[in-house]
């Protein structure tokens, strides 16, 4: 199995920060080396899966996932 690299330090160790970008109203976590903190990716604060499912227990609707 390959390991992740850093492009920037080559550091093999990566965390999640959360921020808010200048000129957002959203917080995203960032997917950042933990050496230099070179950002290699991001993700939505809130899981909008988990924000779909809880809408439709509220309105009583059953939700089918087909994978």
């Amino acid at each position: 199995m390959a390991t992740s690299t850093c492009l920037k330090c080559g550091n093999h160790s990566f965390e999640m920060v959360l921020n808010t970008p200048i000129g957002s109203e959203f917080k995203l976590w960032f997917v950042q080396c933990s050496q230099c903190g070179c950002v290699i990716g991001t993700h939505e604060f809130y899981s909008i899966v988990s924000v779909i499912k809880n809408l439709a227990d509220k309105l009583n609707i059953e939700l089918t996932f087909n994978t």
